[in-house]
């Protein structure tokens, strides 16, 4: 999903639940309260999420520019950081060599 359907999606369902807590009378909020406050938490999950869903790869690109490092690991992820040579995907003969070393 690109983030227009994203927004597409849950802007309704914000909407209803701001205006059955708003019906309920929940805490005395209005649906515009509600509407702010819902669309404040989603924003701030959909922020932390982004940082979590992309550390691996950003883990991966950082320690891979480090001198005389290289990272061994899933071709996706390898084949996502092109411009990083250091960052290299799992092959039988690297992971036989890693184990003859270790």
């Amino acid at each position: 999903m690109n983030k227009t359907q994203v927004q597409t999606t849950f802007a309704p369902l914000i909407a209803a639940l701001a205006g059955f807590l708003a019906g309920k009378g929940v805490f005395g909020f209005n649906a515009e309260t509600w509407i702010s406050i819902i669309g404040a938490v989603v924003a701030l999950g959909a922020t932390v999420w982004a940082g979590v869903a992309t550390r691996p790869q950003s883990l991966k690109d950082t320690v891979g520019d480090l001198p005389l490092t290289t990272v061994v690991t899933d071709k996706a992820s390898a084949d996502a950081l092109p411009a990083n040579d250091s960052v290299v995907a799992a092959t039988p003969e690297i992971m036989a060599a890693i184990k003859k070393a270790s």
